[in-house]
């Protein structure tokens, strides 16, 4: 899936949105219906998020997140419904499914240094209840993977290359944290992230696409930005 795909997927689900809830609001001022009514069954858009996420191809953290929305979402249209009655912070142990299920899948896809490659194409890292500050210059980045849990990561690649015509990789997760990521202005960068009470943010000038920066993973409470 390409930048453009996925920005267009991403912001046609929030038109339809906020199309459907001024449809409801509408409806509701001219008591045609109950938009009370209507509007307290909201998380059916979790369901659908989730269910999105999860049926889209690509990387198995990407589906584990979108199962765990579309659940969390379920479960409250069962309690609005009266078939089962739960507190919202009963579901806080999803966090820590989520949060072992992405570093499961993040050690499996763990980079392989080949023959003749140097370390530091590659960054890694997890601040947990801390920060940490990388620097990386190397010619030839390749991307990484990089984490952090109620803490901050700050990663400078502004002296770093991307090869002509070459692309490097970067997985993230933030748990009621943020990673920050600061690049060159000739770099493409590619978001490629979930966010759940969350948010992705990229404020980098476009570059022209012979240099790729891709970024994969997910935001839950927390955030990840770049900018130049």
């Amino acid at each position: 899936m390409n930048d453009k795909n996925y920005s267009m997927t991403s912001q046609s689900i929030v038109g339809i949105v906020v199309l459907l809830l001024g449809v409801v609001l509408t409806l509701g001022n001219f008591d045609i219906i109950n938009s009370s009514s209507v509007l307290r069954f909201w998380p059916v858009l979790l369901v659908v998020f989730g269910a999105i996420k999860a049926m889209q191809p690509g990387r198995s953290g990407g589906r584990l997140f979108g199962i765990i929305v579309a659940g969390i979402g379920i479960l409250m249209l069962l309690d609005r419904m009266d078939i089962i009655w739960f507190e919202f912070w009963d579901l806080w142990p999803l966090i820590l499914i989520l949060v072992g299920g992405s570093l499961m899948l993040k050690s499996g896809r763990r980079h392989k240094v080949e023959k003749g490659e140097s370390s530091s194409e590659y960054v890694s890292g997890m601040a947990i209840l801390g920060g940490i500050e990388q620097r990386n210059s190397s010619l030839y980045f390749k991307g990484g993977s990089v984490s952090a849990i109620m803490g901050g990561h700050e990663i400078d690649l502004r002296n770093a290359d991307i090869p002509e015509n070459g692309e490097a990789v970067l997985e993230v997760f933030a748990l009621m944290g943020g990673i920050e990521l600061k690049v060159p202005e000739d770099w493409l960068v590619v978001l490629e992230g979930s966010a759940f009470l969350g948010g992705f943010e990229s404020k980098a000038r476009g570059g022209n696409g012979r240099k790729k920066f891709i970024i994969r993973g997910q935001a839950v409470l927390g955030g990840v930005e770049v900018r130049n």
